[in-house]
């Protein structure tokens, strides 16, 4: 019992505080989980591409994969109920006063950028104290190099990359090494049954879903809603900008508009019961059979592409954090991954500070911008 608390707890935490979806959800959980001792450090990301092939969403396939390890069924069920509670209530009553929501408020901004700089840290610090375990030979750095290359300058489709990265692995080792849309429904239980479909779609993680939303929400040849073009615009930023996976900040948003809370509620679950089905199936099924040719393939070829797929995330995140807060979050960025690195402090308190410290940052440039002002008008 005291197991399964300490389970949903680590796993609350981490939906509670990380923006930014699945990749910077697992950075945090292969740290936090291999300072528990329950996984080895790198053993999460080592497992990305699995979790990216079978449908639903990275950051609950995680609490799969943690809780199965943990408790088993009831640790695989209770994991996901963790992650996802933070990002439902959150986004319920985020759903509830958007009219009222001040996006433009500059300390927030401040507070993500600080945020976004720490999270960049913590995935440079978990992909360095990782490369030695998911990169032990030339094979797996030349996966994982074609793998970047495949994803970042060619832009082929990550499950392409995955398929042929698991391809060669298993190679390696068997050589010894429209229809019409009917009435609009503005309100109704009937289109919380998408979600359903949409969980059993989803391949790669949240952003996947966003041209089923578009589809099924947005504008004026929508089935459902009709919501504008501008409000789905600041409906994306939100779910970036808020706690929990993004797939899910959305489905509760929809959900809610549909149908109050209890659709909020019910959208979200239904969302995420499809992927964590049939990720505990999966992952259930690597580890009985990780002895097994075919099974030892995969994951030869699948650890190298985890790294491809991380270092594409850290190049994103790099670009948000540095792009917006520049030499500052520049700073930021090296003081997480030092503090992550080292192990000096654990990621959620790394990630805590840096919203503390954008906040102080811009608190300080005010201050010394104010100072110039008042210089200048003396003067």
């Amino acid at each position: 019992m005291k197991k399964l608390f300490a389970l949903f707890f680590e796993l609350f935490k981490i939906s509670l505080f990380v923006i930014g979806g699945g990749y910077a959800i697992i950075a945090i959980a292969d740290r936090v989980f291999a300072r528990k001792g329950w996984t080895e450090e790198g053993e999460i990301i080592g497992r990305l591409p699995v979790f990216q092939m079978v449908p639903g969403l990275i950051a609950t396939h995680v609490a799969v994969y943690v809780g199965g390890k943990v408790a088993g069924a009831p640790g695989s069920a209770l994991g996901v109920a963790a992650v996802a509670v933070p990002s439902v209530v959150i986004f319920t009553f985020v759903s509830a006063g958007y009219d009222s929501l001040p996006l433009d408020n500059e300390w927030l901004k401040a507070a993500f950028v600080g945020l976004r700089s720490a999270l960049t840290g913590i995935i440079a610090a978990t992909l360095v104290s990782s490369w030695r375990k998911s990169l032990p030979d030339i094979f797996s750095y030349a996966v994982m190099a074609a793998g970047v290359f495949a994803i970042m300058y060619l832009k082929v489709d990550v499950a392409m990359v995955l398929a042929a990265a698991m391809a060669a692995g298993v190679a390696r080792v068997f050589a010894g090494g429209e229809g019409g849309r009917g009435v609009v429904f503005r309100s109704t239980w009937l289109p919380l049954l998408l979600f359903l479909k949409y969980g059993a779609l989803c391949f790669g993680g949240g952003f996947v879903l966003v041209p089923m939303y578009v589809e099924s929400f947005v504008g004026e040849t929508a089935p459902f809603l009709q919501i504008s073009d501008v409000e789905f615009s600041n409906l994306m930023a939100l779910t970036q900008m808020t706690p929990g996976p993004v797939g899910v900040n959305g489905a509760t948003f929809f959900g809610y508009r549909l149908a109050g809370i209890a659709g909020a509620v019910i959208a979200s679950a239904l969302l995420l019961l499809p992927g964590s089905l049939l990720a505990y199936a999966a992952l259930r099924s690597l580890e009985r059979f990780a002895a097994v040719k075919p099974v030892r393939g995969i994951l030869c070829g699948a650890k190298p592409a985890s790294v491809a797929l991380m270092i594409a995330a850290l190049s994103v995140f790099a670009g948000q954090s540095v792009a917006t807060g520049g030499a500052v979050s520049a700073v930021l960025v090296a003081a997480a991954f030092v503090l992550s690195w080292r192990k000096i402090a654990s990621p959620m308190t790394v990630v805590a500070s840096g919203a503390f410290a954008g906040c102080v940052l811009h608190a300080a440039a005010r201050l010394g911008n104010g100072l110039l002002e008042c210089a200048t008008v003396v003067q």
